[in-house]
């Protein structure tokens, strides 16, 4: 039997006994060439359960098994004739001594009686019977079942709900007030689907580095950076100037001299501050009082 380049192609990626990268446009026979790979595992002497098939979606997955079991079961109706031609179409030349009819008519019966039937699965799949088998050493619960699409619509839609009748109220009314779409599923989809890449909450260290300040910075190793050898000796002088001054200046010149004792505490640093600059709430916040001195 002469095939087609393209079916000699796909009988050359069906063969078991090599590894295959496949790539090809959809529905051009992907999924055949996979189950013509098992179906060739199986007539070579493989055990049905030391087979495994991932693939990415639960339809693909039953899509595949089907396939399988369709051409099985028709494989154990067909006589020698068409089930030689089945075969060689397969890419498998049946011995003269009838041997390898015999093995293909047997195959459906074997899948059918194999603990557990066939293992054609999604990755999903595969990787939550891995952690139900070894739950301790992959710290979940045992007896874990996992949540799909649509119970999870559910409880987001739930926790939604919840929002809204809490304290955080008010930003979901300001979110709603900004959303277009119809419904908050997709959205609420999205985020869950991205946290990631969401920052984490910001850590004191973190806000350090964002002020500039060391890590592991303290209130008393900040009062100690702040002041120098004769900061002190300063403020006095200072306050000795002001005293004669006038009402403001006799006032600023007490800050000073209170700010003096206590250098190098940074509690003298907001005396200093209250002293020499605007409030926050002034015009100027924390800018200079120039007229002070």
């Amino acid at each position: 039997m002469r095939l087609d380049p393209a079916s000699a192609r796909q009988v050359a990626a069906a063969e078991p006994g090599q590894s295959t990268w496949l790539s090809a446009n959809a529905g051009s026979g992907k999924t055949r060439v996979l189950t013509d790979r098992v179906a060739r595992l199986l007539l070579g002497g493989c055990r049905p359960e030391r087979i495994l098939c991932l693939t990415y979606t639960k339809a693909a997955a039953a899509e595949m098994q089907n396939r399988l079991f369709r051409r099985l079961g028709e494989w154990a109706m067909l006589d020698d004739a068409r089930l030689t031609a089945a075969l060689v179409r397969l890419g498998v030349v049946p011995s003269a001594d009838g041997a390898a009819l015999a093995q293909a008519r047997r195959l459906f019966a074997r899948a059918i009686e194999t603990p557990g039937g066939l293992r054609i699965q999604t990755i999903h799949g595969f990787c939550a019977g891995l952690l139900r088998r070894f739950p301790l050493e992959a710290a979940v619960t045992p007896g874990f079942v996992e949540m799909d699409d649509r119970t999870a619509d559910l409880l987001r839609a739930e926790i939604v709900e919840l929002i809204a009748e809490g304290s955080e109220a008010d930003a979901l009314a300001g979110l709603a007030a900004s959303f277009t779409g119809e419904h908050l599923t997709g959205l609420l989809r999205d985020i869950t689907a991205n946290t990631s890449r969401f920052k984490p909450a910001a850590t004191r260290d973190d806000l350090l580095q964002a002020l500039g300040v060391p890590r592991g910075a303290t209130l008393a190793g900040l009062g100690r950076a702040a002041f120098g050898a004769g900061d002190a000796d300063l403020c006095l002088a200072m306050a000795d100037i002001l005293a004669n001054g006038s009402k403001k200046d006799a006032e600023l010149a007490g800050s000073l001299r209170s700010a003096a004792g206590l250098i190098p505490n940074v509690q003298a640093l907001r005396l200093l501050e209250n002293a020499l600059l605007y409030g926050e709430k002034a015009k100027e916040p924390f800018g200079a009082k120039i007229g002070a001195i």
